[in-house]
Formats: structure tokens, sequence, C-alpha cells
């Protein structure tokens, strides 16, 4: 290892500011290269090979590192990771989960590496799977530096751009500068898009350093082959972890190899392969079709077949040609890394804490690394997994599940040495009681330092062990936030319900004459011997004429009994106090709750019902 780091560490910044790309496959498993696996190992249907020379090219020209992990088991947090360089866990102790902040990565809170590379005097631009925030101005890749971009949000159809998301209502959910909707690429295989933007920017690019963000979509599902009909339906494709699933899986990666392949002719043609960093690696393990072998588990999971991911790295004349790295590492060295090559961490704010390290220098020092994985959505809040990793040995909590998409608070916990038993067969807890204990007190340290235990934004549920101690449970919804935190059930009538609009704390929605009472409500845990009572103000506009509201108080999912109340449409805030306790579903409440108002519908024309923050009271 010191030979090896000594190599890498002779690597010195470059007479210019070198270029940087930056690729990251989307599930890609540790064992899906040859050049990580070529005798494609593995178990049946997932252990079919792979071609993929353009990346083999890159590990016989550079270093592949052996055990680099993503920071996190799923796509969001670990992109997290990678843009901002810290543990997805400082952004809050639930931010595993994309939503748990609503408007996810506000650039004036967390700043990213495309803000810093840009003030290093980087051209910069981002193509592919975005996923950390779709805020205009604030979270989306203009807030962060990138000033050309094209992106999904979130996953969607290959060739029809759309997905199952509420807002997207059968429109292209595809994003270009600026924000706008791209409605004319259909039926064009996103990531012949994202090449073609790319070898675009490489090439109108000469006069300055470029930092080029390519986070693709693949082998993510859908499974869509790339010679598949353009007309297929977004949510077209065969089923995981079958024969099929594998031969779809295998053919887009070997068109992803195919395009970086393109990526490569370019640089060459272009006269900047030399003075390029390319990095490739995926935001976490393999998915179901994927090959992890030999790790245990895949994506999801924090067994190392979630985590433990391929990593390439290329520097034409400053990385040592065909070098194999052991180093333990993580998706942040990758950000530190790259921002120490263009010369760009004196642009990191002074205090601020990055969670990772240059790997192009020599450190002999151990590494300690830690991981959360949560579930949670609008009727739960549950920790399934927590790992650490100091050395050799890894600590693994894995809390057990109960069904219905619950765990308790009981655990089991695992010790593993890594170096001897990679594959995580063999529990050392009960054998080493010492080293367990001591694992678990560094553990509890990592997690002091590094979780926040305060931030801007809670999950509005606490999970199996109490946490977030601190969460407010008098708040129903509130409008702080410019993404809707609840929910809006139109019924059949949506062509005569709005969607939500956010602004200053005020959530307004246009209700339509005939529309069937939209309903806007959470699911919420309320402790209804504490509280007794539905709080909010509510202005009605356009109109005088209006039926009745309701309060929304369902006890279990939509089993409840709603208590109506009398709105008052003339333009004026009004508060309204429902009592609860008159409800028959306020003494049968449980964690599957809906609480809410259904806002009310005017005989003729319609209406605009604002209101302001739901609360519970006493």
């Amino acid at each position: 290892m010191a030979a090896l780091m000594g190599a890498l560490g002779t690597v010195g910044l470059s007479a210019e500011q070198p270029n940087v790309i930056f690729m990251l496959a989307d599930d890609l498993g540790y064992g899906d290269l040859s050049s990580y696996n070529p005798k494609a190992e593995g178990e049946a249907p997932n252990n079919t090979p792979i071609r993929t020379p353009n990346l083999d090219r890159m590990a016989e020209l550079g270093v592949r590192y052996t055990d680099f992990h993503s920071a996190a088991p799923i796509c969001s947090p670990s992109r997290r990771a990678l843009l901002t360089a810290r543990y997805p866990n400082r952004l809050g102790e639930w931010a595993e989960a994309y939503s748990s902040s609503p408007d996810g990565v506000v650039a004036s809170q967390d700043p990213t590496i495309g803000m810093w590379l840009k003030q290093a005097g980087y051209a910069t631009a981002v193509y592919g799977k975005w996923n950390v925030g779709e805020i205009l101005g604030e979270s989306w890749p203009g807030a962060h530096g990138f000033d050309d971009w094209l992106i999904i949000d979130h996953n969607t159809g290959y060739f029809q751009h759309q997905n199952k998301n509420a807002d997207c209502n059968g429109r292209p959910m595809l994003f270009e500068t600026g924000g706008k909707r791209v409605t004319d690429m259909e039926g064009q295989y996103l990531t012949d898009l994202w090449t073609d933007k790319a070898l675009e920017f490489i090439e109108t690019n000469n006069e300055k350093p470029f930092f080029l963000y390519l986070p693709w979509s693949i082998p993510h599902a859908p499974l869509q082959d790339p010679d598949s009909n353009s007309s297929t339906a977004f949510d077209a494709g065969p089923k995981s972890n079958t024969s099929e699933g594998r031969k779809a899986y295998v053919s887009m990666v070997e068109h992803l190899d195919l395009h970086i392949g393109r990526i490569f002719q370019t640089l060459e043609k272009q006269g900047q392969l030399e003075n390029t960093l390319i990095i490739f690696t995926s935001d976490n393990g393999g998915m179901l079709s994927g090959n992890c072998w030999p790790l245990k588990k895949s994506k999801q999971h924090l067994e190392e077949g979630g985590i433990r991911v391929p990593c390439l790295m290329q520097w034409t004349g400053k990385i040592p040609a065909g070098t194999v790295s052991d180093q333990p590492s993580i998706m942040m060295d990758a950000s530190v890394t790259v921002l120490a090559a263009a010369e760009a961490l004196k642009h990191v704010p002074e205090g601020r804490v990055l969670d990772g390290i240059n790997l192009l220098e020599e450190t002999e020092s151990p590494r300690d690394f830690g991981w959360r994985r949560r579930d949670w959505g609008g009727r739960g809040n549950y920790l399934r997994q927590e790992a650490f990793r100091s050395g050799d040995w890894k600590l693994l909590r894995s809390f057990k599940y109960v069904g219905d998409k619950k765990w308790s608070t009981e655990h089991k916990d695992e010790l593993f040495n890594l170096k001897d038993d990679l594959g995580e067969t063999e529990n050392l807890a009960e054998q080493m009681p010492e080293k367990y204990t001591a694992m678990k007190s560094v553990f509890d340290d990592w997690k002091s330092e590094v979780v926040n235990q305060n931030p801007d934004y809670f999950i509005p549920l606490r999970d199996q062990l109490g946490s977030p101690a601190n969460l407010p449970d008098d708040i129903v919804l509130d409008f702080e936030s410019k993404n809707f935190d609840g929910k809006l059930h139109k019924a059949k009538t949506k062509d005569l319900v709005s969607d939500p609009v956010i602004e200053n704390g005020i959530c307004k929605v246009t209700v339509r004459a005939g529309a069937t009472p939209p309903l806007l409500y959470k699911g919420m845990d309320v402790d209804t011997e504490k509280y007794s009572a539905l709080r909010f103000e509510m202005k009605i506009s356009g109109g005088t004429s209006v039926g009745a509201g309701r309060a929304v108080l369902r006890d279990t999912a939509w089993k409840g009994d709603d208590l109506p109340f009398k709105p008052t449409a003339d333009g004026q805030w009004h508060e309204y106090i429902i009592r609860g306790t008159e409800s028959t579903a306020w003494p049968k409440w449980t964690p599957e709750g809906r609480i809410g108002v259904a806002l009310p519908v005017p005989t003729e024309g319609e209406i605009v019902v604002e209101l302001g923050t739901i609360r519970l009271e006493k």
C-alpha cells in the first residue's frame, strides 16, 4: 500500500488546471465490469458477462479502486454527498431519503463542488439525473454553479421521458438550462441525448478548463434496451432479477460504455485527453439485475453489495497506468480529489468541513466511514440499518423487519473483518467482545460528530427509536417550503382543481364548481391525548356562495369521521377551530392516520382558497 500510494502521491498539479469529467452510473454492481470480475463470476442470471472495452481501457490507463464506497445505498443521498463533499447525514439525521428536505440541497445553505469550480474559472455543465432538488434558483443546477444543463430530477423512461410522479401528468420530465421543460425530444434515448450534449460542450470549451458532470441514469430501472422501439412506454420493461431483465441490463451498460468511448474519442480529437481528469463510479451498489459479486446483498442495503462500487480514475501522464489501489475510500474522496486537482479548495468557505481526502496524495492513516439507511414516507419513519467501518473492521446493525414497511427497535449487530471476510459471512461480535465494544463506541462518536440533530427540516414522524426527539408535534401542514409537504386528493375531478401553489407561507388552490371537495391532508400520528382541536386560517376569494368545508379526520388510512364546518367566503382571512374530540376517529387514531382540510367548492364559477399553517391545539 505504501509503495502504491507513494506512486499516486507523486501526482502534482499540472501547469494549467485540468479539465474534469465526472461520470456516475446509476445502480451498477461491483462485479458487472470485467476489470473487477474478469471471469463473470456470481449468481445466475446476473453473471452474464458485459462487454465494456472503453471502461476496461480506462482501468488499464489509470487507477482502479477496489475498496471504494458510495455514501449511501440509494441514489439521492449518495449524489448529495458527491456534490457537497460531505456525508448526507450532515444535512440532518433523516437525510437518508430524498424528500427529507422538500427543497433539496439549497445552494445558499449547502454549497457544492460546481460552485467552487466555477469560482476557480471553470466552464461547467451537467447532463443526466440530477436528483438533489428541483427549485429554480435554489436547488436546480443553475444555483449550484452549472452553466449548462439537461436533466431529469428523478428516473423516467429512457425513450418517453415521463414517470409516475404526481407532477408529471403525462408531460416530459426533462429540463434544460433555465428550467425550461423539453418537449421535443420524446423517443430519443436519454443516454444518447446527454452524450451529444457532452460532446458539444467539450468541443466548444477550448478557452478555459471545464467541469463536465455526467450522472447517467443507466442501468436504473425501467430496464429498456436501447434497441427497443422508440415508442416504448415510459414504464415498460422486463422485471429485475430475471433473465430478460439481465439481458436488457447488459445491453444498457454496453450502450453506456459505447457512448463513454465517444467522449474519449472527442477528447483525443480535441487534444484534451492528457489534460483531463476522468472519474467513473456508481452512485450505489447494483440493483437486482446487477452483479455485485463477490459481495453480500445489493442496492438498498448496507452490506458491502449495497455500498462498495467500482471506481476508475484516469489522468494521462499523472496517474500511473494499470494502478490497482486497495485504499479504503468513499464518494466524498472523489469530490475532494476533483477540487484539489482543479485548485478549487481555496474557494471552500472557511470552516466548512469536507468529509473526503485527496486520493492523489499519499496517506497512511486508517479511515473511518459511517452509513445510515432510513425508510420513511407518509405512513412511517423507520431506521433500517446502520454501519461503521474502521480500518479492516465493519460493524453492521440491522433492525428487525416486522412487515408492512415497518422496523422494530430490536436489532442485530454483526462484526466483520473485511480483509479476511469480504463476503461478510462470519460474525465475530461474540468471539471478539472487546473489539465489538470498541467499534460501538467509535461509531457513537462518529454519529455525535457527523449526524446533524437539529436540521432546518424534519420528517413529520418519529422513528422506532423516538427520533427526531425535537420534532414539533403540533404542525399538521405548514407552507414555508416552496415544495408542498402534504397531499392534495382531487378524486375524479382533477380538471376542476388546481395544483397547490406555495408562496410566502400560504397555500393557494383554485377550485371550480362541480368539483369533488379536494382533500388537503398529510399522514400523521396525532397525539390525541395531548391535542383536542385543529386550528387554521383560511381566505376564500372569487365567489360568495360555497359549500361546506370539512376537517379531514381519518384514524386509519381512509377510515374515519370528518367534521364539517361552515366557511366564510368574503375575501378576508378567518380563523377556524375544529374540535377533533367530537369525531369518533379521535380516540381510535393510529400511526396510519390522515389529517387535514377538505376545501369548499363554489356553487358556480371558481374560487381561490388560501390557507395558512394548519396546526393542532390542546
